[in-house]
């Protein structure tokens, strides 16, 4: 495996380990409206992470295409126009059409 898959893999442990198993064993004291925020905010946070890592390792390979396909994944999610899935998918097909067409 590659370095980069390896680094991949143990920030996914890692990061999974931090948001699922970590809080059964630590109590935190704080206030609900705090938890609300942390709730909605961490999943958000990993999410957006994990999608920077992924673009910029596919920006350095096929610069054109990735950027294209940001692009459009940015503005269907500011336009709240499909759901996670449908954007992903539709990112994942429109960069894939792009490297083997530019390709």
């Amino acid at each position: 495996m590659s370095e980069s898959v390896l680094v991949a893999i143990a920030a996914l442990f890692t990061t999974s380990c931090l948001v699922r198993i970590a809080p059964t064993f630590i109590s935190l004291r704080i206030d609900t409206q705090t938890q609300r925020y942390f709730e909605r905010l961490l999943p958000a946070a990993v999410f957006i992470n994990f999608a920077v890592y992924i673009a910029y390792s596919e920006m350095v390979r096929e610069p054109v295409p990735a950027l294209i396909s940001l692009a459009v994944v940015g503005a269907i999610a500011l336009l709240n126009l499909l759901g996670l899935i449908g954007t992903a998918v539709l990112g994942l097909t429109l960069y894939f059409a792009l490297v083997h067409t530019l390709g």
